[in-house]
């Protein structure tokens, strides 16, 4: 069947519509036209594969990646950047006129300074061919492994020392993880800050040689080596920590901010525009008495805006996280700032009643906002708050229940995730009753407003001031019989400016023309004696040339 897709989905497929229902196409861009099979047909939608690209679109790019399809992880790697950005806005705004019936001010995406070998991590399993250790990722939806040769989203040194990684466990003749046997090596995890590299290896049962860690220490970048031991099948990467090798935190530079990371703390992927993100919080946070940081992790935004206010008390529900987090903010000498182990709902319901909490920012997982936190902000007094959110759509459903107290200011998307459909937001809540708008040309008649005066400031007088005894308004072109005013000269005034029908008035001279006696002179004229026309060469006194 031949389509013409009409616009995005929010996982980076191209939506097209057959007999009245959608059709998802990965793969394909708005404007194109394909031909494509229908795998799968639902109640409400079709689920659409791509079998022919008719016509191209030209925001279509060659993509890098030859695993991108395979792999899923880059699901916009064949869109060229600018494109992927528009995507990813209009993406945004669709899904707050969804689910929060929002259609106010959404500021340009601040876009990705390096959107290819920006991830500063990646957690990737073993997979295991012809006898070598290999890393890839599964496939979307499927239980299909894909090998992995190069990633062109991890940071450069990331990516040199993962495969050179791999190179020394298949020079030790490593296996992957036997699920019988318990042993093997599950996956790799890296973290590369300030070009230095961390690496945890995610085994069963067996001790690390020292000849494999010797060999993995003389890498360029590595400084620390884990390892973790996990032998049950949930769906958390780590299991038991032992510490093997180098410096046990891993240490970065933020501006002014220094944070120091335990092995299974999270950080945002993109460390550039994480800095960019947390300066959008600071610039918008407004000095507050008290502020909480709910999910805070380990305390990055708190240290951010440290100095906008007296107190900052950070929250989030896992220890090592919490323990983390102060000790960050003893390492910033941040003595207004603290972190407590316990549930953000919860929390915040008992800090409220203690204190006076007056700002409250939020950055939960993609899952957003529990019931117990949303009811607790809407029965809470806090004027301003901040909301970091991952994933539009549980940011949409979230607002849509917020906005019964609180006025949606500005959202400024970010794009930390390129070549992905992925796309984090900042989003500016004042509480109802707290909320100021700017002043428009309207309110002039608003009793509480008064212009600014200053000693010798007017204001600028509008056209109802005419009567005031001390005002002069500009003259008009019907005050020209005001006895005090002297209108500006028109054509039809005696002394106006003269025209050609004028030269036999006697106090008027006009411009010479040509038929006059004292004209321009013409060639003609030489013999005149009160004129000495421009020397022609063959005057008796010629130019000099040279040679002359």
């Amino acid at each position: 069947m031949k389509t013409t897709i009409k616009k995005w989905g929010i996982n980076g497929e191209g939506i097209a519509f057959h007999e009245g229902k959608p059709v998802f196409i990965e793969n394909a861009i708005p404007e194109e036209v394909i031909e494509f099979d229908i795998k799968r047909d639902e109640d409400t939608y079709l689920i659409g594969e791509m079998t022919r690209l008719v016509e191209q679109s030209s925001k279509r790019r060659y993509p890098l990646c030859p695993i991108w399809k395979e792999c899923g992880g880059c699901a916009l790697m064949h869109v060229k950047y600018p494109t992927q950005c528009k995507m990813k806005e209009g993406n945004l705004k669709e899904t707050l006129i969804k689910y929060a019936d929002y259609n106010g001010r959404i500021l340009p995406i601040l876009k990705n300074p390096e959107p290819l070998s920006y991830r500063n991590s990646c957690k990737l399993p073993f997979g295991e061919e012809y006898g070598e250790l290999y890393t890839g990722m599964y496939e979307r939806d499927t239980n299909h492994f894909q090998k992995m040769e190069r990633c062109y989203v991890h940071s450069k040194l990331l990516e040199q020392t993962r495969q050179a990684v791999l190179k020394i466990m298949n020079e030790h003749h490593l296996k992957m993880y036997d699920d019988k046997k318990k042993t093997g090596y599950r996956t790799l995890v890296m973290k590369e800050f300030d070009s230095k590299i961390q690496i945890i290896f995610v085994t069963g049962k067996e001790d690390l040689s020292e000849e494999f860690i010797h060999d993995v220490t003389q890498l360029e970048g590595v400084v620390s080596i884990w390892q973790s031991v996990k032998t049950e099948t949930k769906r958390e990467v780590f299991g038991d920590m032992r510490f093997i090798w180098g410096e046990e935190k891993m240490h970065l530079q933020l501006e002014d901010i220094q944070l120091s990371l335990l092995p299974r703390s999270f950080f945002q992927l993109n460390t550039k525009q994480s800095v960019n993100l947390y300066n959008v919080v600071k610039d918008w946070m407004p000095r507050s008495k008290t502020t909480v940081e709910a999910y805070s992790g380990i305390g990055a935004i708190s240290l951010f805006v440290k100095d906008k206010a007296q107190e900052i008390i950070g929250v989030e529900s896992i220890q090592d996280a919490v323990d983390n987090a102060n000790e960050n903010a003893i390492l910033n000498h941040a003595d207004n700032v603290s972190f407590i182990c316990e549930d953000a709902g919860s929390a915040l319901a008992h800090l409220v009643q203690e204190k006076d909490v007056d700002t409250l920012i939020v950055d939960p997982p993609r899952s957003g906002l529990d019931d117990t936190m949303k009811e607790t902000i809407l029965k809470s007094k806090i004027k301003t708050m901040i909301y970091v959110s991952c994933n539009p759509a549980t940011l949409a459903k979230d607002l849509g229940v917020l906005k019964k107290e609180y006025r949606i200011v500005k959202i400024q998307p970010v794009d930390m995730f390129s070549q992905t459909p992925h796309v984090e937001s900042v989003t500016l809540l004042v509480r109802n009753d707290d909320y100021r708008p700017r002043r428009r040309f309207d309110d002039r008649k608003d009793r509480d407003y008064k212009p600014r005066r200053d000693g010798n400031f007017k204001p600028r007088r509008r056209f109802d001031d005419k009567k005031d005894g001390d005002y002069k308004p500009r003259r008009r072109f019907d005050d020209r019989k005001d006895g005090d005013f002297k209108p500006r000269r028109r054509f039809d005034d005696d002394k106006s400016r003269r025209r050609f029908d004028d030269r036999k008035d006697g106090d008027f001279k006009p411009r010479r023309r040509f038929d006059d006696d004292k004209s321009r002179r013409r060639f003609d004229d030489r013999k005149d004696g009160d004129f000495k026309p421009r020397r022609r060469f063959n005057d008796d006194k010629p130019n000099r040339r040279y040679g002359k």
